[in-house]
């Protein structure tokens, strides 16, 4: 683990499940000197400011919603690659085997 006064740079992935937004933010986290803080540590956003954690105060940038996923960047990516591939299973029609269909009757045959 880092020493007090020691900070880590973190990287997260968001989603949101309102709206479907999603992008990475990068916080530097900084282990604080005091032990008996109920939050050892302190994340400062990219633009210098001092929050808590990200993962519990998560908001949509673009709706505003709390229904904010956060994940570590790998999975975030994988996912988004994930959907962005082409399925080859899925990229044909689907084929159902043919019924066989009694021969019609017409008005000549009675």
């Amino acid at each position: 683990m880092s020493e007090p006064g020691d900070a880590v740079t973190e990287t997260f992935a968001f989603v949101c499940g309102n709206c479907g937004e999603s992008w990475e933010q990068t916080f530097e986290v900084v282990f604080l000197p005091d032990p008996a803080a109920l939050n050892p540590q302190e994340y400062v956003d990219e633009d210098g400011k001092a929050m808590r954690s990200p993962l519990a105060d998560a908001v949509c940038r673009v709706c505003g919603s709390r229904k904010v996923r956060v994940m570590a960047p790998d999975l975030a990516e994988r996912a988004r690659a994930a959907e962005d591939a082409e399925h080859p299973h899925h990229s044909h029609h689907l084929h159902l085997p043919h019924r066989s269909h009694p021969a019609r009757r017409t008005d000549s045959e009675d």
